[in-house]
């Protein structure tokens, strides 16, 4: 656990439901500017880093790996400085947003970070949002599995 979770770059936009597979889908922008989580960057992402993830995702998933799916990928006209050796000379770059989608963006770090700072009442929520909406098989385990102590150790 490094004390934070990725970069900051990508805000959830919303959750929607397939009617036809009753399938979960999260959708994203990446890039798209300052998000409560960016920290002191500005949540701006370069046509480089965008083109990669894409053909990436694309890759993945033509292999057959469970991944994030990029939906679309627009330059966005804006410059963005970024030192792209990380040798302290940066350089402006053509600014791009990714929009993705993915069954769920829930990672062990959305866990882990409101219990690094003790926010207990959050965790329960995440926790009880994970249950209800991607392992509910755990929420009618029988009573012998049932941990009396922790109600989320299946999960």
């Amino acid at each position: 656990w490094a004390g934070q979770l990725g970069d900051g770059r990508a805000i959830t936009l919303a959750e929607f439901v397939d009617p036809r597979s009753r399938k979960r889908w999260d959708i994203q922008l990446k890039g798209a500017g300052r998000t409560p989580y960016s920290r002191r960057a500005d949540g701006r992402a370069v046509l480089r880093s965008s083109v990669r993830e894409f053909l990436c995702s694309e890759a993945m998933a033509g292999l057959g790996v469970p991944t994030t799916r990029a939906l679309a990928l627009v330059e966005t006209g804006a410059p963005v400085a970024r030192d792209r050796f990380y040798e302290g000379n940066p350089e402006l770059e053509k600014g791009a947003v990714v929009c993705r989608v993915a069954e769920t963006f829930l990672r062990f770090g959305s866990l882990e970070l409101p219990a690094e700072r003790g926010e207990g009442e959050l965790l329960e929520a995440i926790a009880d949002y994970a249950v209800e909406m991607h392992f509910p098989e755990l929420r009618g385990l029988p009573k012998e599995k049932r941990d009396p102590e922790n109600r989320y150790v299946g999960l």
